[in-house]
């Protein structure tokens, strides 16, 4: 199963606030990487799979065309 970033989140059960918290960013970064804004970086995203407990393989980390 694939999951945008904002669904592995809501799937684990974290708020945005909750997950900033453990990835050591602000909220606004974060909301930024949901938005596609912001592209997270490997660091991040490998952090981020494992507090969700989803492969890094079935995250979709998708940047949206802004600009």
């Amino acid at each position: 199963m694939k999951f945008t970033i904002k669904k592995a989140r809501q799937y684990a059960g974290f708020t945005q606030q909750e997950i900033a918290e453990k990835l050591g960013i602000s909220i606004k970064t974060y909301q930024n990487y949901e938005k596609g804004i912001t592209a997270m970086r490997i660091d991040k995203a490998k952090k981020f799979s494992s507090i969700t407990n989803i492969p890094l393989s079935d995250i979709i980390f998708l940047l949206s065309n802004y600009g």
